[in-house]
């Protein structure tokens, strides 16, 4: 059996919702263990595209594999891949700590294993949360529990993961935080991320392939190569295009 060389490999994908067409024919590759940033106006497609690549949303036509697994295997592929969606909410008035929300990882009655125990003691630490371990998620910060949500998602040793804009909600310094965070645990962890971005300076600083989607795919590849300014105003209007060109 040969080793995959793609995490993600997407070919002539529509989707549709409502009897909308919402994705329309797009194809797209991502290399194992590269960071692709997917850019688009509201309304574009994004978290749609992130969704069906989870098996979440039905497609209309095309294939979806994961590390050459058609994405329709979920038994074989669901070990692979963790998921971050843009909104978590939380139920204020259960009194759900960090350790135990942990604990949920365990098929067993008595909670975590002393191996898995270490193993979320050590992601705790890479996400400098460990000191909130006993702590209620609903008493959390945005981004305590952006940090605590990213550590769970890394429990069962995923190789991608996906992220559908991963510092929403959270202040200009603390996205920076996740950002530099999120890129520090893909190197040591070896991941393929996959994420959803509307900061065009953080796709710049962090992405390795970028993805322009606007129900089609407008464009694909290195940042610095594809996101010019006719590009950005074909998605986004002029403005968007002067503000990249200014700040590059």
């Amino acid at each position: 059996m040969t080793t995959p060389t793609l995490a993600l490999n997407v070919q002539n994908l529509v989707v549709e919702l409502d009897k909308h067409r919402i994705i329309d024919g797009i194809s797209f590759q991502v290399p194992i263990g590269s960071v692709t940033a997917i850019i688009g106006p509201n309304g574009a497609g994004k978290s749609v595209l992130i969704k069906c690549i989870l098996n979440l949303l039905p497609k209309q036509s095309g294939t979806v594999e994961i590390m050459d697994t058609n994405h329709d295997q979920y038994h074989k592929i669901a070990p692979l891949v963790s998921y971050i969606p843009q909104y978590i909410n939380i139920d204020h008035q259960f009194p759900l700590t960090v350790a135990g929300l942990f604990s949920l990882k365990s098929p067993r009655p008595l909670g975590l294993s002393p191996i898995e125990k270490r193993h979320m003691h050590d992601l705790l630490a890479k996400t400098n949360t460990r000191h909130l371990i006993n702590s209620r998620l609903s008493v959390l910060s945005g981004g305590q529990l952006q940090r605590i949500i990213l550590a769970y998602s890394l429990m069962d040793h995923p190789k991608v993961l996906l992220l559908d804009e991963p510092a929403a909600g959270i202040d200009a310094e603390g996205q920076d935080t996740i950002y530099t965070l999120l890129s520090r645990i893909q190197h040591e962890e070896k991941l393929t991320m996959v994420l959803i971005s509307h900061e065009l300076q953080i796709v710049m600083n962090y992405a390795d392939q970028v993805l322009c989607l606007n129900r089609r795919l407008l464009c694909a590849g290195a940042p610095h190569k594809v996101l010019t300014n006719e590009t950005l105003q074909r998605m986004y209007g002029t403005e968007v295009g002067h503000f990249l060109h200014d700040h590059r």
